[in-house]
């Protein structure tokens, strides 16, 4: 019996889900090619931000193996729908959308992720603004009263 495959983190939904070609040559319909979610992430991991598959598949919480299968899928789909012209959407798989910022400095590089919104470098909240300044009284602009 096989494995219950796991789900894969993702840094957040795609803001397209569907590219067509701008004309098909000669009326040749080419076969709509899917992109499942994970795919998708694992180019954005690899080929958008420059990860190298070790630390892209520690971000989506799987095994470098199972990553490096993802994105040679990814690839060959992308390369399959420029080249015959097809149109891409981008759908479907096993994923869950990350709570929370991405354990990595920096945060997240993806265009429209909640996962780092609001978030400064490192993974810290920003810090609270602060009401009251050294050596003054808040409110009064001068130095403490005694």
């Amino acid at each position: 019996m096989p494995r219950k495959s796991k789900c894969r983190l993702v840094c957040g939904e795609p803001a397209c889900r569907r590219f067509l070609p701008q004309s098909s040559s000669e009326g040749v319909k080419a076969e709509p090619v899917r992109l499942s979610v994970e795919e998708l992430e694992s180019l954005r991991l690899c080929d958008y931000e420059g990860l190298e598959q070790g630390q892209a598949a520690a971000r989506m919480e799987i095994s470098r193996g199972t990553f490096q299968r993802i994105l040679y899928a990814a690839r060959r789909k992308a390369a399959q729908a420029l080249i015959t012209g097809a149109e891409l959407t981008i759908g479907g798989g096993r994923y869950a959308v990350r709570e929370g910022c991405c354990p990595h400095a920096g945060g997240c590089r993806h265009p429209g992720a909640r996962c780092c919104q609001g978030m400064h470098p490192g993974g810290k909240a920003p810090p609270e603004p602060r009401s009251e300044t050294r050596g003054e009284t808040p409110g009064k602009g001068g130095p403490p009263s005694e």
